[in-house]
């Protein structure tokens, strides 16, 4: 092989890493992204009712939301994603993730969440708000919410356990 020949074999393989390299890292970073994507609870996106909302759920560390027929609820350590609009701070970033109070709840089906029942919740006096969304059958409902950034992979659940407010 001759010099030339080399130098041009060179600049070939040279040019083929230039672009090959940043494609293959972009392609690396989309699999990374999707194989450490946070978990979601099982269970199709779900649309519940008012009064299939109406009742007691509970989180795994026995924190309640008990949502009232006529749209009020009370909540004793519940989880959830909670956002303070007087200050604008939100849990997973130095706002607290569970919450003790009362206040008013309403439900509509999102279309941003798989066209599944999204419940919002107003604490008394009004400026702080959460929402879950939910999943699963009929039978073994659930709501919830990423707690703070998603990446994080911190997830609020709650089940339902009792159809009495």
């Amino acid at each position: 092989m001759s010099n030339g020949s080399a130098v041009v074999l060179g600049l070939c393989i040279g040019a083929g890493l230039v672009v090959l390299l940043p494609t293959g890292l972009v392609i690396l970073l989309f699999i990374l992204r999707t194989v450490n994507a946070p978990p979601e609870p099982d269970g199709p996106p779900l649309v519940l009712t008012r009064s299939r909302l109406r009742g007691t759920w509970q989180d795994d560390r026995g924190g309640q939301l008990v949502f009232a027929e006529n749209g009020t609820f009370s909540a004793t350590e519940a989880c959830g994603d909670y956002r303070d609009a007087g200050t604008d701070a939100s849990s997973g970033f130095d706002f607290p993730s569970t919450m003790t109070g009362t206040g008013t709840w309403d439900s509509q089906v999102s279309e941003y969440d798989d066209n599944a029942t999204e419940v919002s919740v107003e604490f008394a006096p009004g400026d702080v708000s959460g929402e879950l969304v939910a999943r699963g059958k009929p039978d073994s409902a659930l709501l919830w919410t990423f707690i703070g950034d998603p990446d994080s992979g911190e997830l609020c659940v709650l089940r339902k356990v009792s159809t009495q407010p």
